[in-house]
């Protein structure tokens, strides 16, 4: 199979892949906006927000950095390498879990003062370690181009959620703490279904290799480590630009604000997903074109990526603008009403986001880890300036306003500036990143 077949194969079983995912967080926030009051549904962006930096961190710090070592090595060093991360992983998703929980519980501003009871704290610590379970057995599928065993494990995930969900609705008893239950048992469940194949994909016997290649493999986790301090920095800030706006409209505007925010970006969110699943299937190929220097095949690459993301992009904003008022009636309901220009701001973020992510992609396929931390620092001195000063003249809408702002300015570094970089000899390239 050609390099073009392959690759938009893999992207269509990833996008797929993606899909139902995103059908299941529409799912899960669509039951929620319609099942709880406001206020509950703005604590549930806010942790939702928790959970996601805390399944970035544990992903820069093993995942992120082991994609870009792992996508140019030999079979046999990839899958020890795999294998010995895998325990790395089980650590630091334990050690995220444990700090998931006494945040919630022990910093009353995480969650804006809001009124919650210990088990929603330890129900969110259990989130949190069964989902960063569960993702790594789709990483090692994704480095191991096994991208038919990372569709049959997600859809043991969406299916034992769907069943949670339906049975909380059968029994009406719809709150926070049974959603993150459900999600969070099903996310143990995905991980022990596919802890067989995650096995069989990193089975090797290190007696086996001669003391050259484990030699290899020490040398590797050094780059893995240097990468990996970098990728956690860079992702804190990262976090930080991007979701700094649930926590500063929650200090200003209050929980109502936040609830409003997240129902006009979640019937956005396939975007975000469908990008996310073309970067789990184009950053190790990235990888390997970088790490080969073949220039000519990766500005193919980036042309072809850019072309079919903003096709899907605008598709699908076009559609959403077309069904908005259908959407209103029977996905978003009357607590919700008016957003209209929230959705329509939210539609050109995304938009633009998706351009500059893909940039992002390279740059971690270079191991550009540190490049990104700075422009992360730099991206979060100026979202909170402009946040600070935009919500409260504009409300809502000036969150959106200054992450729109923010992200032209990133694209325009990361394809101006830092991307060139990356064409420059291999040796020169080290020696900037490390």
């Amino acid at each position: 199979m050609s390099f073009s077949k392959k690759f938009l194969s893999s992207s269509l079983l990833s996008v797929i892949d993606q899909g139902m995912l995103s059908a299941l967080n529409l799912l899960v926030g669509a039951l929620l906006i319609r099942m709880v009051d406001k206020n509950d549904y703005g604590l549930y962006g806010q942790l939702y927000a928790g959970g996601l930096l805390a399944g970035l961190v544990v992903d820069s710090w093993i995942a992120g950095p082991l994609t870009t070592v792992a996508s140019a090595v030999h079979e046999n060093t990839r899958k020890l390498l795999l294998r010995r991360y895998w325990f790395r992983q089980i650590f630091c998703t334990l050690l995220m879990g444990g700090l998931a929980f006494l945040i919630v519980e022990f910093v009353p501003a995480a969650t804006q003062h809001a009124n919650k009871s210990w088990l929603l704290g330890s129900v969110f610590g259990l989130y949190v370690i069964g989902n960063g379970l569960r993702e790594y057995g789709r990483t090692v599928g994704f480095i191991q181009s096994d991208i038919r065993s990372v569709l049959r494990q997600d859809f043991v995930y969406v299916l034992a959620v769907i069943t949670g969900l339906a049975a909380l609705m059968f029994y009406q008893h719809i709150d926070l703490i049974s959603v993150f239950s459900v999600l969070m048992g099903s996310s143990f469940l995905c991980a022990l279904f596919g802890r067989e194949r995650l096995i069989a994909r990193t089975n090797t016997d290190s007696k086996e290799m001669d003391p050259g290649d484990l030699e290899v493999i020490a040398g590797h986790q050094d780059t893995i480590t240097g990468h990996g301090r970098w990728a956690v920095l860079g992702v804190v800030v990262g976090w930080l630009s991007n979701y700094s706006y649930v926590y500063l409209s929650g200090a200003w505007l209050g929980l109502s604000a936040i609830a409003d925010l997240n129902a006009s970006r979640l019937l956005l969110m396939p975007i975000p997903l469908a990008v996310a699943a073309w970067s789990r299937v184009a950053r190790p190929e990235a990888g390997r074109l970088i790490a080969s220097q073949n220039w000519s095949r990766l500005k193919k690459l980036t042309l072809f990526s850019i072309a079919g993301i903003e096709l899907v992009v605008l598709a699908y904003v076009g559609f959403l603008i077309l069904t908005l008022p259908l959407l209103e009636t029977y996905v978003i309901g009357s607590k919700y009403h008016g957003l209209d220009p929230l959705i329509m701001l939210w539609g050109i973020y995304f938009a633009v986001n998706a351009v500059r992510w893909i940039g992002t992609s390279w740059l971690m396929s270079g191991g550009a880890f540190r490049s990104m931390f700075f422009l992360g620092t730099v991206t979060l001195i100026l979202v909170v300036g402009i946040t600070s000063f935009s919500i409260p003249y504009w409300g809502s809408a000036g969150a959106i306003f200054a992450l729109i702002f923010v992200e032209i300015f990133e694209t325009v570094v990361v394809w101006k500036f830092i991307f060139p970089r990356l064409q420059k000899p291999l040796e020169s390239v080290s020696v900037n990143v490390s």
